[in-house]
């Protein structure tokens, strides 16, 4: 455990692997049964998130997540208050009933390009677009793939399960304070462009510029 827990801090590859991994010498030492390597995957919360991934991708695929963030961000260039103010919200609320990975996968290129294009640093909307998915996703049964399994771990034990928008009671005032947040400030928070530098004929590095932006 401990080895897999230093993989896990230095990054020595995909933290799915390393569970992998560490599942497969566990199994090979006798220290679990085949049986019980693969009773998770009987989980019904694991299966609903499998079949949220199709429909996330089915979603992703029709482009219709791409219209609408290009709808949500300003044609010209607005305060940061008010960028956000028209993006977060909805980016919380379609996390609320999506899994955050897609959502994050085709937010954040259109993000970026429409930083690049105004000319501000795109991580004063690239991490707060990340917490806003996270958020959103603490609002009901299907937002993230983790209430799905620890409710199919409840209903395991001999419980009733959540409902759909049970967790919503907190969830929801929790997505609305960290929004608020975000929308106060995120600006003075470090978020800031590292700066990239080109090499010229004579090498000499060109620090990439932004404007202001509050």
């Amino acid at each position: 455990m401990g080895a897999m827990l230093a993989a896990l801090v230095c990054d020595v590859m995909r933290p799915g692997m390393i569970m992998l991994s560490v599942v497969v010498i566990f199994l090979c030492a006798g220290i679990i049964t085949p049986k019980e390597m693969l009773e998770g995957f009987s989980n019904k919360g694991m299966i609903t998130v499998a079949m949220l991934f199709l429909v996330s991708e089915g979603i992703r695929r029709s482009g219709a997540l791409n219209i609408m963030i290009k709808w949500l961000l300003p044609q010209q260039r607005k305060s940061l208050l008010h960028t956000q103010l028209r993006m977060l919200p909805a980016v919380s609320f379609t996390s609320a009933f999506l899994n955050n990975t897609p959502i994050v996968v085709i937010f954040a290129p259109i993000v970026k390009r429409w930083a690049e294009r105004m000319k501000v640093p795109a991580t004063k909307l690239l991490i707060p677009l990340s917490y806003a998915t996270i958020l959103g996703g603490m609002c009901t049964l299907i937002g993230t793939s983790t209430n799905l399994v620890v409710h199919g771990m409840v209903i395991d034990a001999g419980y009733e399960g959540f409902s759909m928008f049970e967790l919503g009671k907190v969830g929801i005032f929790i997505c609305i304070a960290g929004l608020t947040y975000l929308f106060f400030f995120s600006k003075n928070a470090c978020f800031r462009s590292r700066a990239r530098t080109t090499s010229t004929k004579t090498t000499t590095p060109r620090r990439k510029t932004f404007t202001a932006w509050r």
